[in-house]
C-alpha cells in the first residue's frame, strides 16, 4: 500500500462498462479516484480548487469541449490529462496534443495498462512542465535584457557618457536602491519618455 495517493479526477462521457476496468487497473496503486464527473463544468471547477493531481477523460465524444475545457486549464491550473477512448482520428488527435494532453490513448483501457499510463502521463506532464518553466524564464531575460540596453542608450545619450559607464552608473543606481536592473531600466525609460 502506498502512503500517499495520488488525485484522480475521472471524467467519463461513454459506457459505464468502462468503470470496472478503471477499478481493476487502479486497484492498490498509488492512485485513487477522488471524483467522478459526467459534464465538463465539474472537471473545470474541481481542477480549479486544487483538489485533483491528474485527470482521466474516457471518452468518444465532445472532444472540442474537452480540448476547450483543457487549454484553459493549462493556462490557470495545469494538470495531467489522460484521455481513453476509441476515436482514432489524425485531427483528434493532433488536437488533443494541441490542448495539452500528456497522453492519449486509443483503445487502451485495459485494466493492466492504466496505471503505467497515468505514470508515464504525470512524468511526461512534469517534464514539459520544467521545460515551458524554463522557456518562460529564458524569455523573461532577453525581454529584461533588451530593457536595460533602452535605458542604457538612453543615460549614454543624455550624460554623454559611453556603454561601460552607463552600465556602472544604472548598476550602482540599483544597487543603492535595492532593486533590479530591470526594474531600474524601466523607470530611466518611463522618465525619458515623460520627457520628450
Amino acid at each position: 500500500m502506498y502512503a500517499m495517493k495520488i488525485k484522480v479526477l475521472l471524467f467519463i462521457n461513454t459506457s459505464p462498462d468502462n468503470l470496472r476496468d478503471i477499478d481493476e487497473g487502479l486497484g492498490t496503486s498509488s492512485y485513487e479516484i477522488v471524483r467522478s464527473c459526467y459534464e465538463l463544468s465539474e472537471v473545470s471547477r474541481a481542477v480549479s480548487k486544487g483538489s485533483v493531481d491528474i485527470v482521466m477523460a474516457v471518452t468518444d465524444k465532445k472532444f472540442d469541449e474537452l480540448f476547450a475545457c483543457i487549454q484553459q486549464l493549462n493556462r490557470y491550473k495545469p494538470v495531467p490529462v489522460v484521455v481513453f477512448t476509441y476515436v482514432d482520428d489524425k485531427e483528434v488527435i493532433h488536437s488533443a496534443i494541441k490542448a495539452g494532453v500528456s497522453a492519449y490513448i486509443v483503445d487502451g483501457l485495459k485494466a493492466k495498462r492504466i496505471v503505467p499510463i497515468l505514470d508515464t502521463a504525470m512524468i511526461r506532464f512534469k517534464e514539459q512542465h520544467a521545460v515551458l518553466k524554463e522557456l518562460e524564464k529564458t524569455r523573461e531575460t532577453l525581454s529584461e535584457r533588451k530593457l536595460i540596453e533602452r535605458a542604457k542608450g538612453i543615460v549614454m545619450q543624455r550624460s554623454d557618457i559611453d556603454e561601460e559607464e552607463a552600465y556602472k552608473a544604472m548598476r550602482k543606481m540599483a544597487m543603492d536602491k535595492n532593486i533590479k536592473m530591470a526594474e531600474l531600466a524601466k523607470s530611466v525609460i518611463s522618465a525619458a519618455e515623460l520627457i520628450i
